[in-house]
């Protein structure tokens, strides 16, 4: 018969126990991650109130242009005219609502 070691009830944890330990340090760690980043924003926010910009750059930022956007049409898009006569075409005898407002005859 094989040699099976003993382990004495007083030297290993019990299950309920190892497990309570284990919840308890997740939890602790999860707290101390969340104070760690709901202080991080604070202190950037206290680093860029306080002036640390140079005048130029200050001016700088303020001074930013708006950019106008604009639209590439792609090679399978419908042109006005093309959408109009679709539009007559599938509104024919339809109610003046909708899409339809203004195509029905």
């Amino acid at each position: 018969m094989p040699y099976t070691p003993t382990i004495a009830p007083s030297a290993a944890p019990a299950p309920r126990a190892q497990l309570l330990r284990q919840r308890i340090l997740h939890t602790a760690c999860a707290c101390a991650a969340a104070l760690c980043v709901a202080g991080a924003p604070s202190t950037t926010l206290a680093k860029n109130s306080t002036g640390h910009k140079s005048a130029a750059t200050d001016t700088a930022a303020k001074k930013k242009s708006v950019s106008k956007v604009t639209y590439q049409r792609s090679s399978s898009e419908e042109s006005r005219a093309e959408r109009d006569r679709r539009m007559y075409r599938e509104c024919k005898g339809m109610h003046n609502a909708g899409a339809c407002r203004g195509y029905t005859r």
